[in-house]
């Protein structure tokens, strides 16, 4: 339990990398403010809901295209209003109350079925259904008036945001494109370093967890350049640059995961000292080009300008240090050598590629054809279904349904008794609860505690300012300037953004209500719903993660074994349909790694017991590398001979083997022997091969243990 609340606690004061969002808060302070003042100036006081959309639907505003950002925010301001308005005159009896409470909750957060956009979308429709519900209007004409300044604040944020105050409709796919090249360089650099340091199995064993990173940064860029360039009619240059500088990402991480297996093998050989040198040159140049990429991506000089003369142009170019590495076709110190000279020569021609699309990108040329040539055919997008999704998670072990219906029952006991113990402000407590429940226990358990100390925190804060601060301009004032710096501190810390928005919803509230004693009475209502969210999590449909965590593990297994099929029926190891089992596979990895995270914020026992599951996660992945670099450089074009069918259906049946194994819940039984092809003029292809057996065997000692262990099952 201790080690439970110390990783809760490092995960509350953890501040991740990145500037504040200064801009961002200035914007939602103005959102949240004006229609505050107008309220206030023009003494109607339903005018003052029109900050509640005001904040929440500049909250929404996540970046993307335009058409996409004015439907996620035009569904929470329609709808917002629409939920405010029927939640407005239906408080006034328990009964009613209660059930409206529970189906709204449960139908609010149950929208996580369409992914989370829509469930962030939902949480805040429940925001703003179960402050209406907590408000009720004495007449139909207050109500009507209600939703029609929640309407208001909605379409004035709208408006600011993507008209009076837009963002560039490229800037974050440009900064997620920065993100992944950042990545990049960053592997490149460790690489490096350890391959001058002649570094350990276990050094590259931490810098293989550390370059797992790169996956979702990878993912987010897609969504974020799919999402751009779907709402733009005519794709512009910037587009095709874009997408050329993604695409080509999948085969320089290949590339670098074949080198990286390359100088496990070379090690501090001394007869391999040039080859080693090689290297490092090169890890150093390409780290610089994937920097200077990083920085033009960031830098948006062509945003809003024409292309200038070519001639005059071109002497003003600020070119990053070339890769002046030169290409080394033959060496002395043998096949080994041959091999690393290989995977150098490609790196650098996709490196070249990608600082001349950079380089396009910055001064406005137009995409080359060696980067048209490294895009693929187009993804076809799946079709969007309404019901599909619901279909999909109505059934008893949906995680969806599941949270949406242990949310709804929670938040309406939360109802019932704060209204038995005459707290007051018993939505209150509900919309707590509502914001701390999570899918997961171990997410919930993180989110009590962060929620709990920063609301009990922003609550005596809101206290203090109630007490201090008697007129409504002031009152505003000082909501501009919590919510400034709320959204300003939220990229870096979600427990600040808790803090200080907490008392933004008091003392609007306040502000609405003309009661300044509301803000002193919400500590004990926190308590209650953190009470309530942690006993709900523990007793309505537990699902423990220590459940989910084999099939999560089963899964990636079996994407290794895909993987690895799909490689031996194809020539190279970079063609589109190997790239995306890859892509696969990372997901599958990244799902397990994922779940068990979680299962670590959940585990009481030793943790000594939780070591199975890390070596299981650990040689997937190395599993899953060693395939990589069998299907890259100079194999390339001859993998079905170098792997051969029969050894590729085997290793791929050991891992159905240890999957089923998993998913039983029972011990694996004994793998197929491995009879490897000799490789004696090879010392590359000899270690790699020789890997997958001694892996495997690492896997089904890891899956053993986890089948003895009840712990992890």
């Amino acid at each position: 339990m201790r080690h439970r609340l110390r990783r809760h606690l490092q995960s509350l004061l953890r501040v991740d990398p990145g500037r504040p969002a200064l801009w961002a808060g200035i914007r939602a302070a103005v959102a949240t403010a004006l229609p505050l003042c107008l309220s206030f100036l023009t003494t109607v006081p339903q005018a003052g809901w029109a900050g509640l959309t005001g904040l929440l639907v500049t909250l929404a505003d996540k970046g993307g295209s335009y058409r996409v950002r004015a439907r996620v925010m035009g569904v929470v301001t329609v709808l917002g209003a629409l939920v405010g308005l029927l939640a407005a005159p239906a408080g006034h009896t328990y009964v009613v109350d209660a059930t409206l409470l529970l189906l709204g909750v449960t139908a609010a957060n149950f929208a996580r079925c369409y992914g989370e956009t829509a469930g962030s979308v939902g949480g805040q429709l429940a925001v703003i259904f179960v402050v209406s519900l907590g408000a009720p209007t004495a007449s139909p004409r207050e109500a009507v008036l209600r939703g029609a300044a929640l309407l208001l604040g909605g379409l004035w944020a709208m408006a600011l945001s993507l008209l009076l105050w837009p963002l560039r409709p490229y800037r974050p796919a440009r900064r997620a494109v920065a993100q992944v090249y950042a990545g990049l360089a960053i592997a490149a650099e460790d690489l490096g370093r350890a391959t001058r340091d002649g570094a350990t199995a276990e050094s590259w064993a931490a810098g293989l967890k550390r370059h797992a990173r790169i996956r979702p940064d990878i993912e987010r860029a897609r969504d974020v350049l799919a999402a751009t360039r779907r709402g733009r009619p005519d794709e512009s240059r910037r587009g095709e640059h874009l997408l050329v500088l993604v695409e080509l990402v999948e085969p320089m991480v290949a590339l670098l995961s074949a080198l990286a297996e390359a100088m496990q093998v070379v090690g501090r050989d001394p007869h391999m000292h040039a080859t080693r040198e090689r290297v490092i040159k090169l890890c150093e140049a390409f780290g610089a080009m994937d920097q200077w990429v990083s920085r033009a991506l960031r830098q948006e000089r062509n945003e809003g300008m024409r292309e200038p003369p070519r001639l005059a142009l071109r002497p003003r170019r600020r070119q990053p240090a070339r890769m002046a590495v030169p290409p080394v076709r033959q060496s002395a110190e043998g096949p080994l050598s041959t091999h690393v000279a290989t995977l150098l020569d490609r790196l650098r021609e996709h490196a070249g590629v990608a600082h001349e699309t950079a380089s396009g990108l910055l001064f406005g040329d137009p995409v080359s054809a060696r980067g048209k040539g490294t895009v693929g055919g187009p993804r076809q997008a799946p079709g969007f279904s309404l019901w599909r999704p619901i279909r999909d998670h109505l059934h008893a072990d949906s995680v969806v349904l599941r949270h949406a219906l242990r949310t709804g029952m929670v938040a309406t006991a939360a109802l019932g008794l704060t209204r038995a113990l005459q707290v007051g402000d018993a939505h209150w407590v509900s919309l707590v609860v509502i914001s701390i429940l999570q899918p997961y226990a171990g997410s919930t358990e993180e989110r009590v505690l962060q929620r709990t100390l920063g609301t009990l925190v922003g609550a005596s804060l809101a206290a203090l300012i109630a007490t201090t601060v008697h007129t409504p301009p002031m009152m505003i004032g000082v909501i501009s300037v919590l919510t400034a710096i709320s959204v300003a501190l939220l990229p870096l810390n979600f427990g600040a953004f808790q803090v200080l928005l907490t008392p933004d919803y008091l003392l609007m509230a306040t502000l609405s209500s003309g009661d300044w004693t509301v803000a002193s009475q919400r500590s004990l209502g926190v308590l209650i719903a953190g009470a309530l969210a942690l006993v709900g999590s523990w007793t309505l449909w537990p699902s423990p993660e220590r459940r989910r965590f084999p099939d999560a593990a089963a899964s990636a297994l079996r994407a290794d074994g895909k993987y690895l099929q799909q490689l031996v029926t194809h020539r190279s190891g970079t063609e589109p349909a190997v790239n995306e089992e890859r892509r696969r596979l990372d997901q599958a990895l990244l799902e397990a790694e994922s779940s068990f995270q979680r299962l670590m914020t959940e585990y009481r026992g030793p943790p000594g017991h939780l070591e199975p599951g890390m070596a299981l996660l650990t040689y997937a992945r190395r599993f899953a590398l060693a395939v990589t670099a069998l299907g890259t450089g100079r194999f390339d074009g001859r993998t079905a001979t170098v792997l051969p069918q029969q050894l590729a259906q085997r290793a791929s049946d050991s891992l159905e083997l240890l999957a089923s194994a998993l998913q039983e819940r029972r011990e694996p039984p004994p793998l197929p022997a491995l009879a490897l092809p000799r490789t004696s003029d090879d010392p590359v292809l000899g270690a790699l091969l020789e890997r997958v057996p001694r892996q495997l065997g690492i896997l089904h000692g890891a899956v053993a243990r986890i089948s003895e262990d009840p712990s992890l099952r």
